[in-house]
């Protein structure tokens, strides 16, 4: 269903660790965190670093709830759950 509620827009950003990484496993855990609550995750840009070779990744992960307007603390709440979560679970390294 769609909703009628403004939606909340956070961007996230890592670089990736070796080639063990997969979007979809992203996906998955933003999905598994933020539930119903998240419409969309978009991946935004792609970046390769000219020195290191480092690539990273940079994510738009859109938050509505289908029946009340969200506050951006509770949406900071499960946006930092998934950074803390992708660092742990997918071994990226942060840049937030």
């Amino acid at each position: 269903p769609l909703s009628r509620y403004p939606p909340l827009i956070n961007d996230i950003s890592f670089w990736l660790p070796s080639e063990t990484y997969s979007q979809n496993d992203f996906y998955d855990l933003v999905r598994t965190i933020g539930g119903d609550l998240i419409e969309k995750v978009v991946l935004l840009d792609e970046f390769a670093h000219p020195k290191t070779r480092k690539v990273s990744h940079c994510y738009r992960i859109v938050y509505r709830h289908p029946e009340r307007t969200l506050s951006q603390d509770e949406v900071h709440r499960i946006h930092q759950a998934i950074q803390e979560s992708a660092v742990r679970e997918l071994g990226v390294e942060g840049r937030f």
